[in-house]
């Protein structure tokens, strides 16, 4: 019956037929009468092989322990197949789980060589408050024309809101998409209009699929998760994702709705119940597999009942929010 393949170990077919021969018991008497392992040159002869093929066939075996040299000998004789092929089976099982064990580190080598080599990765994942925070901070002040967001809870970090005022100050144009839940608790608005007296412009909306900061279409902050214990963001640079990005916002600012008192939504008086109304009546419109929030009773009479903001309170959008995090 001929052997099953044993490439898994590591022995070619010629090896095989030369393990065979051996494990068999062939070979020569010695001058007494005594069996002797087979040497090479019989190998070579019953296998039909040159000498240096069965010599290298044997060395290999031997080396495995699957035969071993006769003593003060030539010839070559079979450890028991019973006890040496599972040993050798077994110890190359080992080698291949240490094998499997290294494939994480060759991941990471992986995308590290396809990683730009260069100070600044083109695009990156931020996870934690500290982390997503600071990346936040970045964009305020590396803003030097445009800086547009997307304002939703969760809120990762406290505001700072000087920083928006020194970015409005220096000529930035600052637009914020909020959301019905932005504005639930109480001094949000008095913050956006702060903030609108020196030249935020914002809207509202009912929800927004991602929380999102872009710094003059060149990088941008985008949130990949909505797990306040464990914020996440995708930080790039990548000119076709920002452009994508910017679109995004570009979409949901034109249907989103003025809010009464900022720039761009006229110099009438506050009218809270006709804000309220109109994004009763908005939301009339979307779809109801949309996925958006149609803002409550509650919150639709809360605006309908909201006082002209007065100075105090703090607001930033976005990651940032003036009151506890949350």
């Amino acid at each position: 019956m001929p052997l099953p393949s044993f490439a898994a170990l590591g022995i070619d077919d010629v090896a095989v037929a030369v393990y065979r021969h051996v494990v068999a018991g062939a070979g020569l008497a010695d001058a007494a009468g005594a069996a002797a392992g087979p040497t090479p040159q019989a190998v070579a002869r019953a296998v039909h092989l040159d000498e240096a093929t069965a010599l290298a066939a044997l060395e290999r075996l031997r080396s495995l322990g699957l035969v071993q040299r006769s003593a003060g000998g030539e010839g070559y004789g079979a450890v028991d197949p019973r006890v040496a092929v599972p040993a050798v089976v077994a110890a190359r099982a080992d080698a291949l789980v240490e094998v499997r064990a290294a494939v994480p580190e060759l991941g990471a080598l992986f995308d590290e060589g396809r990683r730009p080599h260069d100070a600044d990765e083109l695009t990156r994942v931020v996870v934690g408050h500290a982390a997503v925070g600071d990346w936040y901070s970045r964009l305020e002040h590396r803003a030097t024309t445009d800086f547009v967001a997307f304002d939703r809870p969760p809120y990762v970090v406290a505001s700072n809101e000087s920083t928006q005022r020194v970015a409005l100050g220096r000529g930035v144009r600052w637009r914020a998409v909020y959301t019905v839940a932005s504005i639930s608790a109480d001094g949000s608005w008095q913050g956006v209009h702060r903030l609108g007296a020196d030249g935020e412009e914002a809207r509202i909306t009912h929800d927004l699929p991602v929380k999102l900061a872009v710094a003059d279409r060149r990088v941008a902050l985008v949130s990949i998760g909505h797990d306040p214990d464990r914020p996440e963001a995708l930080v790039t640079e990548s000119e076709p994702l920002v452009a994508a990005l910017h679109d995004l916002f570009e979409a949901r600012w034109r249907s989103a709705l003025p809010v009464p008192g900022t720039p761009g939504a006229g110099g009438a008086a506050v009218d809270w119940a006709a804000v309220a109304a109109r994004l009763a009546s908005s939301s009339s419109t979307v779809p109801a597999t949309s996925g958006a929030t149609v803002p409550s009773r509650d919150q639709e009479a809360r605006l309908a009942m909201r006082p002209p903001p007065p100075p105090s309170a703090t607001c930033s959008p976005s990651w940032r929010r003036g009151r506890p995090t949350r």
